[in-house]
């Protein structure tokens, strides 16, 4: 049976993704991987129907309701409890660790960090129970995938942080495990959930080959828990079933209090232990209904992403392209950002193949987008090479071993420079709008190159008029751009000003502008937050 697996694009997602999608094949079955945009990328006004969820869930569930994918992998634990219209769970494979980890610097482990040692999470739940162990500690609240998280305690911003066991194996990163903390978990860490349309007979039968019983019953008992509790998604309630127990809590965010109990894991064991719970005074311990922003922010003071301090603090930046990591890493720094795109990828029909390549060089994560919505997958034995960090992460998490990536910027003149020489057939597989440079400059190291053009790029319609007044009322300081494509779109539909000062992401970015007139105050260094937020710093606040 040939099924549609609707994941997204993180590292983690894909991870989890390729999991389950692995235990089908071995099964007979062909899974595709197909890449849900997100962050953005969908009419938010298509997403109310599904309630308060998390707009990555809600946008999964959205594509499993239009039929764009047969079924999609949760992390349970970030699942609302209430059902959505037309889907289910399916199955429940085996749980992982369902533990929560420190991942500290120099090896240290709870009872070892120094009194005043910065904490990263962005849980209530651990706050509250890690307070009450450890109160002379400083949590910080952190947001951003595992390997931004990770960085920062390697960057030394954090002497550590706490992330689910179960992630950190799922990527291959339990050297960075310190220690496993004896604290209760959030109903459902640890545990996937299968999710597809409740009229898909075919699909559920096969999914339901891979639930795991006993997991299912501890996580509903879990997740019955939080349910009959009312918990927000950010109220301080932990609940683990295992060994035929449930164990549930309920805590004070400041970790002055609690209420726990224990019963037995049976049908209704959920719903016991939220009575007991209540009977014991879990609504004056803390804010069941408690949901984000998190309350975080009233315990501690948060640090900057990078040095600890707001160094963009009062820059107003127009970003165009769809929220994200980028934009993330500017609010990090203190800049207020309005993430919003300006173009849209409209997917080519290929001229050729990728078979028979020994080389496939990318140059853009849209890219693999463009390649995933094609169908299309590199050539086993093929060497992939890739544009820059930013690129080469995303054939990553998409499950492709990366064997040649530039260091420094991220051009094609970079890539052609630390191409070795040689022979053989290099795909390029991109934009129809990329420059010949890297395509020639191969052919002079001695290669057959074939140019695959997968995707274009177009300028949208129009922007929100909000947007559109205040960016005539120069009411931006910076406006970054991260594409010459993107910097196209913003001299379509808003025009160049010269009270806005314009960064590019990167020399190819730079030229590109140039050549469309546009004035370059300053260019990232490298095709990071980091590199955008030391551009943008470099001008001083007198050009921003």
């Amino acid at each position: 049976m040939r099924l549609r697996l609707g994941t997204r694009g993180s590292a983690l997602a894909v991870a989890q993704s390729e999991q389950v999608a692995e235990t089908l094949r071995a099964g007979g079955h062909e899974v595709v991987l197909v890449r849900i945009r997100t962050g953005g990328d969908v009419e938010r006004g298509s997403l109310t129907r599904l309630g308060s969820l998390g707009v990555f869930a809600a946008e999964l569930r959205t594509a499993l309701l239009e039929a764009r994918c047969d079924f999609a992998v949760h992390s349970l634990k970030d699942l609302p409890t209430a059902a959505v219209p037309g889907l289910v769970i399916a199955a429940v494979p085996p749980r992982a660790d369902a533990r929560d980890a420190l991942c500290a610097r120099d090896g240290l482990t709870l009872a070892g960090l120094p009194a005043g040692a910065a904490v990263g999470t962005g849980s209530p739940r651990r706050v509250a129970q890690l307070r009450a162990l450890r109160p002379d500690l400083v949590f910080v609240d952190v947001r951003g995938n595992v390997g931004t998280r990770l960085a920062r305690v390697a960057e030394g911003d954090l002497d550590a942080v706490v992330l689910a066991a179960a992630g950190l194996t799922r990527l291959g990163l339990t050297g960075h495990i310190t220690e496993l903390l004896d604290i209760l978990p959030a109903p459902g860490q640890g545990a996937l959930a299968l999710e597809c349309r409740g009229d898909d007979e075919a699909v559920r039968a096969e999914l339901a080959a891979l639930q795991d019983p006993g997991t299912r019953e501890a996580v509903d008992a879990e997740r019955a828990v939080l349910a009959a509790l009312g918990g927000g998604c950010a109220a301080p309630i932990a609940a683990w079933g295992r060994d035929g127990e449930l164990e549930a809590g309920v805590f004070a965010i400041d970790g002055s209090a609690s209420t726990r109990t224990r019963v037995q894991l049976a049908r209704g064991a959920g719903e016991t232990a939220a009575e007991e719970l209540m009977r014991l005074g879990a609504s004056e311990v803390a804010d069941l209904g408690a949901a984000r922003p998190s309350r975080l922010a009233e315990l501690h003071d948060d640090t900057s992403l990078w040095g600890g301090a707001a160094i963009l603090a009062g820059v107003r930046i127009l970003l165009p392209q769809a929220d994200g990591a980028l934009a993330d890493g500017l609010r990090a720094a203190g800049a207020e950002v309005v993430a919003q795109p300006v173009q849209r990828r409209v997917t080519l029909t290929p001229a050729g193949s990728l078979d028979g390549a020994d080389w496939v060089a990318l140059t853009s994560a849209a890219t693999l987008d463009a390649l995933a919505e094609l169908g299309l997958s590199v050539p086993v034995g093929a060497r992939v090479a890739a544009v820059g960090p930013r690129t080469a992460a995303a054939a990553e998490a998409a499950g492709l071993t990366v064997a040649l990536v530039p260091q420094g910027e991220s051009s094609a003149t970079a890539l052609v420079r630390a191409w070795p020489k040689g022979s053989g057939r290099v795909v390029i597989p991109g934009s129809a709008l990329s420059s010949p440079e890297l395509a020639e400059g191969l052919r002079a190291k001695g290669y057959t190159v074939e140019v695959l053009p997968v995707y274009t790029m177009e300028p949208l319609d129009h922007l929100p008029g909000t947007l559109v007044e205040e960016w005539r009322a120069g009411l931006f300081d910076v406006v970054a751009v991260t594409a010459g494509s993107a910097g196209d779109a913003v001299a379509r539909l808003l025009g160049w000003r010269d009270d806005t000062t314009v960064v590019a992401f990167g020399p190819p970015s730079e030229a590109s502008l140039r050549r469309a007139g546009a004035s370059v105050a300053a260019v990232a260094q490298t095709q990071d937050a980091e590199g955008l937020i030391r551009a943008i710093a470099s001008l001083g606040k007198d050009r921003q």
